[in-house]
Parts: structure tokens; C-alpha cells; sequence
């Protein structure tokens, strides 16, 4: 990623969190100023600020799904890497390991 890209990526996540979005579950990369955002929101409303947050970039690309209240009891969601969610995660690490 080059100096424009980052600062254009840096702008992007400032406009998430003013627009209070949850963005501990969203990935925004940059290339060449291309933008794309992918993950998961905890609900609709959250989706569409994300999308207001990102529109305006010269190219786009979102893939942004809000998660189903039923997906997580804490509202943090899952991870949009491993489908998991931290607690879960941990559960596992837990389970593995031969200590």
C-alpha cells in the first residue's frame, strides 16, 4: 500500500468511527485507490452508515453483511476471517491445547 492509499484508507476508517460504526469486524483495504470493505456489521442500520461512510471513494467494492442477532449474544459478531466469534475462538485454542 503506498502513502496515497493509506491515507485514503485512514480517512475511511476516521468517517466509520464519526458515524459510530462498529468496525472491529470489517476489513477496508486500498489498492491503486480501490477501495474494498468486507465483513460484518452487528445490524442494518450500522450496514448502511458503513456504506455512507465509504461512499464518495473513486472505485468501490463492499462487501459489508450485518450479523443476525441470534449470530452472537455479546453484539461483537464474528470474525469475517475465521466465521468465529473471540469467545468461541478462545473456547477452541482451549480445548487444543495440550497444557
Amino acid at each position: 500500500m503506498n502513502n496515497r492509499d493509506e491515507t485514503i484508507r485512514e480517512k475511511l476508517l476516521d468517517r466509520l468511527t464519526t458515524l459510530g460504526v462498529d468496525a472491529r469486524n470489517l476489513a477496508v483495504e486500498v489498492e491503486h485507490g480501490m477501495v474494498i470493505a468486507r465483513g460484518s456489521v452487528p445490524n442494518e442500520e450500522q450496514r448502511q452508515r458503513a456504506i455512507d461512510a465509504l461512499i464518495g471513494a473513486h472505485e468501490l467494492q463492499i462487501t459489508i453483511r450485518p450479523v443476525a442477532p441470534s449470530d452472537t449474544e455479546d453484539g461483537r459478531g464474528r470474525s469475517p476471517t475465521t466465521g468465529t466469534s473471540a469467545e468461541s475462538a478462545h473456547q477452541s485454542r482451549r480445548q487444543t491445547d495440550p497444557s
